[in-house]
């Protein structure tokens, strides 16, 4: 079971990553909502995006690293488990 405070703990970090998402260029978020919460894999974000999955896996992997640099700024978000 979640306890009061793990729940407060969980919805300040979406928030706090919702407010990080927010800040990247829109392709970046764009890669990183189709590969995460659409859950489509590299070949079909590439079809989404109308680009070549090679494109696609690097705009992935790039967008991936400037999310984890942002996050490195935010306070309370080191202790995420892809740390």
């Amino acid at each position: 079971f979640t306890t009061p405070s793990q729940a407060a703990v969980r919805t300040e970090m979406k928030a706090r990553l919702s407010h990080a998402l927010e800040s990247m260029d829109a392709a970046d978020r764009e890669v990183i909502a189709l590969r995460h919460f659409e859950e489509l894999g590299n070949a079909d974000a590439a079809h989404v995006l109308g680009i070549d999955e090679s494109a696609a896996s690097k705009r992935y992997i790039r967008a991936i690293k400037r999310l984890k640099e942002i996050l490195d700024r935010v306070p309370g978000m080191s202790e995420l488990p892809w740390k």
